[in-house]
């Protein structure tokens, strides 16, 4: 890497943003292909590999000086497929003279890793993916549904659970994604109003008996179900649910609108205060 390269995720996403122009969803295998044949280790390979253990992956070819980015085929979803290229992408371009012996990332390393390079990875593919300021143009101030994740989610060829993430680390508003596992939460990203507002939710906690995920088709709306105080964290709430069946996955998009609004430049300054205590 020279000098004038990016040195953390989401500049090295920014330069390439820029350098190919606002054009999406972004060709992840295009730029991977492209850009790194300036390095004496390039991608040369992007393609498909039947591996249980992982849904993508960063492997060296050490007979050829290069790197292949796999990704697994039983993956149903282009969204999710997309992402997890971009997932390895950033892990070559962040990671690889660190881990010389690449990555394997399972489901939940590729979307709510808990491991500072996996989220570095994520946070490398969301900003590659989705840049901040179009999405913030998609969005703009419209009422989160699902209606509005299904749009974002085809523009930037992401899953909706990469877009619904995307919105609560972009919106001023007091918002959550809680996701869980056979009715348990298994990680959860919040805003930073939701942040400042001290609203959690821990790993291992049970979805809350009437909230929309645990109802399933009971209280399924496309604008989402407002739910009164004492669902999600003793405060009213609307849950827009999301459902991944292969994965035996609930997302739940929280939206805590008695909480008011956090100014969009407060927001940046939280995104780049939790992204220093984050790498540090």
């Amino acid at each position: 890497m020279t000098k004038t390269e990016p040195k953390t995720p989401r500049a090295w996403a920014n330069m390439l943003v820029s350098a190919w122009g606002p054009r999406f969803p972004v060709d992840v295998r295009q730029i991977a292909y492209e850009y790194s044949k300036r390095f004496n280790d390039p991608v040369l390979k992007i393609v498909e590999a039947d591996v249980s253990t992982f849904e993508g992956a960063l492997y060296p070819l050490r007979k050829k000086g290069g790197w292949a980015i796999l990704y697994n085929p039983s993956i149903s979803s282009p969204g999710r497929i997309n992402y997890t290229l971009g997932h390895e992408w950033g892990h070559y371009l962040c990671h690889r003279t660190a881990a010389p012996g690449g990555f394997e990332c399972g489901a939940t390393d590729v979307l709510g890793g808990t491991l500072d390079l996996e989220r570095e990875a994520d946070l490398f593919s969301s900003y590659l993916l989705m840049p901040l300021d179009d999405f913030r143009a998609q969005v703009g101030n419209q009422r989160m549904t699902l209606d509005l994740l299904r749009h974002c989610a085809d523009r930037y060829g992401v899953s909706l659970t990469a877009a619904a993430l995307k919105w609560t680390e972009s919106t001023s508003r007091c918002a959550a994604v809680v996701v869980a596992t056979n009715g348990y939460v298994n990680w959860f990203r919040r805003s930073a109003a939701a942040e400042r507002a001290g609203l959690f939710f821990p790993p291992g906690m049970e979805l809350p008996a009437a909230s929309a995920a645990a109802m399933g088709d009971v209280l399924i709306a496309a604008d989402g179900v407002d739910l009164p105080p004492g669902v999600w964290a003793n405060r009213p709430a609307r849950e827009v649910a999301l459902f991944a069946d292969k994965y035996e996955m609930t997302i739940s998009l929280l939206v805590f609108e008695d909480l008011g609004f956090m100014p969009l430049d407060w927001i940046e300054e939280e995104v780049e205060d939790t992204f220093d205590r984050f790498v540090r």
